[in-house]
This record gives structure tokens, C-alpha cells and sequence, in this order.
């Protein structure tokens, strides 16, 4: 509430500067109008002095009237000014030019007996219309003020508005929702401004999420670290005993042993996976060959694909030298094996996987019933899971994994049914 007065306080200081702003130059305006028609009024005033002077000239020339005292009187009551006859003075020129003094405007011409005749009247008369009292100054001021007013109402709303949107974004700056309502148009600096807010929103919420995985990562490390020292002892036992078990039992029981043997490995693999995720080991990098890495990985889950009458089927491209790569054997099986035992999952009342390996590429196809729109959006991120039971750990361990050795994986839905993840390799490895 107070960031909000502050900022209010701050558009009414902005609102009060821009009429302060204006009133100055609408005063200024009409100062500098109505000195432009005083200005005017004078001109006139000299120009029709001067017009007036001229024909009365031109009539005395024309006239055998008597250039006397008398005459002067009688035409100048006529013409409301002074008139005056005599012979030329030196220093004064009777050009027929109105000329101004203090309160006095004069005007004189020459006559054609070699006299001259000057006519004179107060500068400002009573008879002299004043500007203010003009129709064209007034519809001059009025013009000024009218288009001054809506420049000003123009001005302010193409100024405060975009800063009022501004100001009504900067809370949200960093929250949860997308910036909404910022002025993608206007004065370049709003627009900067504007580019700016949004791409500290962009980096504010970056980092959140960054200290939210971080936190989550933390978390889970403390988590596998417990788990890890009560789970691999017991498991470890069950193992040991089943494969006992498998040794002495009859024909019926060791599928059942070794069951046993297969799912605590499984416990053993998902227990490694999530100390690995918490705590990341750098990567050994070695000729890998993938098409054993492959036979590896389905020879392992082979049990698990049975058991929930799932058929996983091996297609290699010729040429078997391109299929090497340069990894850790070790993550790039828990890779496969993540692929692979998702897919199986994916398809509970059985079907097929194939496992491609193509030069540079490596694709896990299942006939599922594929990724969800949100699955879609979200893939690779940590603890995200639509399966029941799921941690949602395995395609982002994958997915951290790929992206260490340089290669990408991505996931698309089939066009019919299931689902294809592929890894690519972003060129041929150097096995040098």
C-alpha cells in the first residue's frame, strides 16, 4: 500500500510538472500574441495615417485651395489630426513614411509648389481599436489556447499512461504470473523501460526456479544419503540369499530367484541414481559401443519386460564402428535403462519397445499411450511425474546425462499410438 502511495505520489508530481510545463508556454504564447498584435495595431495605425496623409496630399496638389493656417484647421478637424504647412526643413525628410515618437505620430510629403504638408495625431488614439478587443486576436488566443489545451491532455496521457502501466507491473516483478499490460508501444524510453522491467522479470524468476531446484537438490541429496546406508544393506542381503536360492532351488523356483535378484538390483540402480542426481561425479569419458551398451541395457530389464508381457526389439543399423561413442558406459546404461523401463511401464497390458541405433541418433519407441500435453512441456524436469508412485527423476537424470556427453534427447508422440524418445549425438565421436 505505501509503494503504492509513493508511486502515486510520484505520477501526481510527474502529472502537476507536465501542467506546470504548459501553463508556462501557453503564458508565454499569449504574451508573445498580444505583442504581435499591439505590434499590429501600431502598423496599422501608421499605415492608415500614411494613407490618409497621401490623399489629402494628392488633393491639395490637385486644388487652388490656399495652402494657410486656415486650411490646415479646416482639413485637419476633417481628418482628425494636425496639419501643418511650410517650407522644406532641413533634417526631416517628407518621404510619405509615418514616423513615431513618444506619443506623437507623424507623416509628411512634398508638395509640388516645393512645400511641404505634414499631418500629425497621438500614437494610440481613442478612436484606434485595442488588440484585445480584435475579432482576429481573439480568435488567435483562442485558436493558441484551445490547441494548447488538447496538446497538453495529448501529451500527459502519452506520457503517464505507459508509466502508469509500468508502475502497475512492478509489484508483480519476480511473482509467479507473466508480466501483463506493458506498453509494447510509445516514446522509445517507455519502451526501453518497459524491455528492461521484462527481462528483470525474465532473470528474477529464472534464478527462483534455480534456487527452488537447488533447494529441491539439497533436499534430496540429505534424503539419499539417509536412505542410501539403510536401504543398501538389507538389499544387498536379499540379493546374496536369492542367489543362494537360485542355486539349490528346482527349475519352478529359480525363475522366482532370480526375479528376487532382479529387483534388488533395481532397488540398488534407483538408490545409485538418486545419489548420483544429488551428488553429480564428473564424467569418464571412453569408447562406448553402443550396440552392446543396448544388448546390455534389454538383457538386463528382460525380466521386467516379461513379466509385464512387453517384447523389446533391437534394430541396428549396418556398419557397426559408426555406433561407437566417447562416454561413461555406466550413465549412458542408466540412461537406456531409464528409457527403456519408462516404456514398459507406459504399456501395462503389454506390447513392444524397439530400440533403434542409427548413425548418430539412438530412438526408444514403445506403444504406450504416449506423453500428455503437460508431460510434453515439462519433459526433463526434476520430480515431475505423471505415472502413480513416480519421483520423476529418471528422464531429468537422463536428460543431465545426454546433455554432459553433448548430445540432446527430446520426445514426440506418434501419430497412432505410443511414443518415440530420441538421443542425437551432435556429431561423430572422436574415439582418438
Amino acid at each position: 500500500m505505501d509503494k503504492n502511495r509513493s508511486i502515486s505520489s510520484k505520477s501526481g508530481s510527474l502529472a502537476m510538472w507536465l501542467v506546470a510545463s504548459f501553463g508556462a508556454f501557453v503564458l508565454a504564447g499569449s504574451i508573445a500574441l498580444m505583442a504581435f498584435f499591439q505590434h499590429l495595431t501600431k502598423v496599422e495605425e501608421e499605415v492608415a495615417l500614411e494613407s490618409l496623409g497621401r490623399t489629402n496630399a494628392l488633393f491639395l496638389d490637385q486644388s487652388n485651395f490656399p495652402q494657410s493656417k486656415h486650411m490646415a484647421e479646416q482639413l485637419g478637424r476633417v481628418m482628425g489630426a494636425d496639419v501643418e504647412f511650410h517650407e522644406s526643413v532641413s533634417g526631416q525628410s517628407a518621404d510619405g513614411h509615418a514616423r513615431r515618437g513618444v506619443d506623437l505620430l507623424e507623416v509628411g510629403f512634398k508638395l509640388k509648389n516645393g512645400r511641404e504638408v505634414w499631418f500629425s495625431r497621438k500614437a494610440g488614439r481613442p478612436g484606434a481599436v485595442p488588440f484585445w478587443k480584435r475579432l482576429d486576436a481573439r480568435l488567435a488566443l483562442g485558436s493558441f489556447w484551445a490547441l494548447s489545451l488538447f496538446f497538453s491532455v495529448w501529451i500527459g496521457r502519452k506520457v503517464t499512461r505507459p508509466l502508469a502501466k509500468l508502475a502497475a507491473a512492478i509489484p508483480d516483478i519476480g511473482g509467479d504470473q507473466p508480466l501483463l499490460g506493458l506498453p509494447n508501444s510509445g516514446p522509445r524510453e517507455i519502451v526501453s523501460l518497459a524491455n528492461a522491467l521484462g527481462k528483470a522479470h525474465g532473470s528474477l524468476v529464472e534464478e527462483r526456479d534455480k534456487r527452488r531446484h537447488a533447494e529441491r537438490l539439497a533436499l534430496l541429496g540429505r534424503m539419499a544419503t539417509s536412505l542410501a546406508h539403510e536401504v543398501r544393506n538389507p538389499v544387498a542381503a536379499i540379493r546374496l540369499h536369492a542367489q543362494l536360492l537360485e542355486r539349490v532351488c528346482g527349475t519352478g523356483e529359480k525363475m522366482s530367484a532370480a526375479l528376487i535378484v532382479s529387483e534388488a538390483e533395481r532397488i540398488e540402480f534407483l538408490v545409485n541414481q538418486w545419489l548420483r542426481y544429488a551428488k553429480p561425479e564428473p564424467v569418464k569419458m571412453m569408447p562406448v559401443d553402443l550396440v552392446e551398451l543396448v544388448a546390455d541395457a534389454c538383457h538386463g530389464l528382460s525380466l521386467q519386460a516379461k513379466h509385464a508381457g512387453v517384447v523389446i526389439h533391437q534394430e541396428i543399423a549396418p556398419n557397426w564402428r559408426e555406433h561407437e561413442v566417447k562416454g561413461d558406459r555406466d550413465r549412458l546404461r542408466q540412461v537406456l535403462c531409464n528409457l527403456l523401463l519408462n516404456a514398459i511401464q507406459s504399456m501395462p497390458k503389454g506390447g513392444e519397445v524397439k530400440v533403434r541405433v542409427l548413425r548418430g541418433l539412438l530412438e526408444v519407441e514403445d506403444q504406450g499411450v504416449g506423453f500428455s500435453s503437460q508431460a510434453l512441456e515439462k519433459f526433463g524436469e526434476s520430480f515431475h511425474s505423471e505415472r502413480e508412485g513416480g519421483m520423476g527423476l529418471g528422464v531429468a537424470v537422463s536428460k543431465e546425462i545426454i546433455e554432459s556427453h553433448g548430445g540432446t534427447i527430446s520426445v514426440e508422440n506418434l501419430s497412432e499410438q505410443g511414443a518415440v524418445v530420441r538421443i542425437t549425438w551432435p556429431k561423430p565421436q572422436d574415439l582418438t
